[in-house]
């Protein structure tokens, strides 16, 4: 067999057993299905002509590790590579699954997940970018910044998702092409781990980043209203409800992922994004990492799903009604009249909700209740069209509405703003992207017109009636741009400067890191600054951007916990300080904890500008107990503090080991007559 197009024969080889493998399996029933895959495994194994993976390269940056894994670290183990790109909603959708192998096989099994990051876009190259998003993402294995794509080409990927099973002798498997392609990890890893019998992982340099601990978490959107914000606190997984001024009023979910209805202080979300309010009462949610739209009942107290069923649908049509149609990934919303519209950027399409019955671009009939797909193909791409069905998106990540009949769209893996016009259908191009409907790398940093301006992955817009202009987070830009939507004419309006991020600056020298959302109410603009932690509030007259100052509720004791309060968790203790005192919290790890995991602990401090030294956080491990040491500032006024330590962690039962998060609280009265040391001790006993 001679090379075709730098394909090595051995790489062939593979990709022909391959396909033959897999039409066996798909074709096979569930009793015969391992037999085939060891069938396979023994097959490759004995090839005369493997594809080797010698290293990862030593020479490339390295996240979550303490250093480069080496060719000794990855012999004898069956490895996983995924190959993704952070902006990518299919590499995205990979994930649970991924997290699923790593749970059913942690490290210390001989199975080891490596991330390969080959970026697209400039941004992604940036290794602390990469970081954060391996934070937002939840990645905790180690990941090889693949910035100039070397390992890409050298294993012939072209396709993200790519996942990738080397045997232990460092020896091509299994190339899993596509997000669709990933119903064979499991089983096929199942196998593997059965036949080979890898050698267990007694010591990896695993060394995970530790996520925020301010009152924000990557923030992903933000809704004004006249009398209170609304936060979509994404990485915290719930949604923080302010005045104007940043004091909570509510908080609904977190801080763990979940999918729950019912009250507001146990319902729980995953990864929310778009927010909007609904008359008189009710705020609705895009709750992407659930592919559902939730509403938020602030009169009644309770949270209900209008759309989804909490699992990733591949419906492109849609029309059922809301809590039995399937969705894919909402990142947005927007609320015109009785028609909510979503932007469905797992399917790459535009979505509605309707709260009843309705008739779309002076034609189409929907039923109340019903949700189905407006816009799109499915088809990823950039293609403008007057019949909106033959449209294509490419990951929509923003809408927002123009009166009297337009919708813009923050198209953002086609780096362009696109507009759906609600009287005909018809689809247009604003500013960015490119002329060819297929190429999705049309991107820069360029203000102009048309075309000609260029946008890196826009996550988020708003129209300003105030101003008459449409403003767009464009996101990989780390700026805030301001367009004359009649002359289509795109201009810088805040961020780019790399000077310290200092509140009271004006917007030429503000600084933003990947903002992924903003609202306008009157002359004020609310900017989601995503990667950092925080909102930040522009004055259109002025260009001031200030960072909006979050203050949270108290809770005076363990006995009151105010279910409005940031702060959460099973209260452990109730003690006091004197201003200046000194806190030492001191905890076992709980029985069972896997060894070489990513076990993390972290504290949070409703006050924390009370605190002289930064929130700790760490690293547990197995009989070893761990301390946090808090210093209150000696200006401390007498007021009541909540102090939150979370866990989490990996818990090992015999050969299974799972997941486990806990969060304790601890009532801290600052008061002038109170010691200046304290301890708090917290058991086993506390984990049962």
């Amino acid at each position: 067999m001679e090379p075709c197009d730098g394909y090595p024969t051995s790489l062939l080889k593979l990709r022909n057993s391959q396909e033959e493998f897999e039409n066996k399996f798909y074709a096979a029933g569930e009793c015969d299905r391992n037999a085939i895959v060891a069938s396979y495994i023994a097959e490759v194994s004995s090839s005369d002509d493997p594809f080797i993976v010698t290293d990862l390269g030593t020479d490339l940056e390295w996240i979550n590790t303490s250093r480069p894994l080496v060719s000794s670290d990855l012999r004898g183990r069956v490895v996983v590579l995924d190959f993704f790109t952070f902006c990518c909603i299919n590499c995205q959708h990979v994930l649970p699954t991924v997290k699923h192998l790593e749970q059913e096989f942690p490290v210390q099994s001989g199975l080891l997940v490596v991330g390969v990051h080959s970026a697209k876009f400039d941004h992604e190259k940036q290794l602390g970018n990469v970081s954060k998003a391996l934070m937002r993402l939840g990645i905790t294995h180690p990941v090889v910044n693949d910035a100039h794509s070397s390992l890409w080409k050298h294993l012939k990927i072209n396709c993200w998702p790519t996942l990738v099973v080397l045997g232990p002798s460092g020896q091509a498997l299994l190339f899993l092409v596509g997000e669709g392609a990933t119903q064979l990890l499991l089983p096929f890893c199942r196998v593997a781990m059965e036949q080979f019998h890898p050698s267990p992982v007694t010591t990896l340099p695993l060394a995970p980043g530790a996520l925020p601990t301010g009152p924000l978490c990557f923030p992903a959107k933000v809704c004004a209203t006249e009398m209170r914000l609304i936060i979509a606190d994404t990485g915290h997984h719930r949604i923080v409800i302010t005045n104007h001024s940043g004091k909570v009023l509510q908080v609904v979910g977190g801080y763990e992922p979940g999918y729950r209805d019912g009250p507001l202080n146990g319902a729980l979300f995953s990864e929310p994004n778009g927010v909007q309010w609904r008359d008189p009462h009710f705020i609705l949610v895009a709750d992407t990492g659930n592919h559902a739209i939730r509403e938020v009942d602030l009169e009644n107290g309770t949270v209900s799903t209008l759309a989804g069923t909490g699992k990733q649908g591949e419906d492109t049509e849609g029309g059922r009604l809301g809590q039995q149609q399937e969705l894919n990934s909402p990142w947005d919303i927007c609320l015109v009249d009785s028609v909510l519209f979503i932007a469905m950027a797992g399917s790459h399409q535009i979505w509605a909700f309707f709260f009843r019955d309705e008739v779309l671009f002076g034609k189409q009939a929907y039923s109340k209740g019903t949700c189905a797909c407006i816009a799109g193909s499915g088809a990823e791409g950039n293609r403008n069209n007057s019949y909106p069905l033959r449209a294509t998106f490419a990951q929509p990540s923003g809408l927002c509405f123009q009166p009297p009949s337009s919708l813009h769209i923050a198209d953002s893996e086609s780096s362009s703003i696109r507009s759906l016009s609600l009287k005909d259908g018809t689809v247009r191009n604003v500013v960015g992207g490119g002329l060819d409907p297929t190429d999705l790398f049309c991107f820069g940093d360029t203000d102009g017109v048309a075309l000609n301006a260029k946008l890196q992955h826009p996550l988020g817009v708003a129209w300003s009636t105030f101003k008459g202009r449409l403003y767009v987070a464009d996101s990989y830009n780390h700026k805030v741009k301001e367009v004359d939507v009649e002359k289509r004419l795109c201009n810088t309006l805040v961020g780019g400067a790399s000077v310290e991020d200092l509140p009271g600056v004006y917007s030429q020298f503000a600084r933003l890191s990947e903002p992924g959302g903003l609202c306008i109410f009157g002359s004020k603009m609310y900017v989601a600054d995503t990667n950092n932690h925080c909102v930040k509030v522009v004055d259109l007259d002025s260009g001031r951007v200030d960072v909006l100052a979050i203050v949270a509720p108290q809770s005076t004791d363990c006995d009151g916990v105010s279910e409005e309060s940031v702060s959460e968790g099973k209260c452990v203790s109730s003690v006091k300080l004197s201003p200046g005192g000194h806190l030492c919290l001191r905890f076992d790890p709980p029985v069972g904890l896997a060894v070489g995991a990513p076990n993390r602990w972290r504290v949070h401090c409703s006050r924390q500008v009370w605190l002289q030294n930064p929130l700790p956080a760490g690293t547990l491990e197995p009989a070893t107990q761990a301390t946090a040491n808090l210093t209150l500032h000696e200006h401390s006024v007498q007021q009541e503090v909540n102090i939150q330590v979370t866990l989490q962690v990996y818990i090992c039962k015999g050969d299974v080991c799972a997941p486990r998060s806990w969060s304790f609280r601890v009532a801290l009265s600052v008061d002038n007559e109170g010691p200046k040391s304290q301890e708090v001790f917290f058991s086993k006993d506390m984990y049962a």
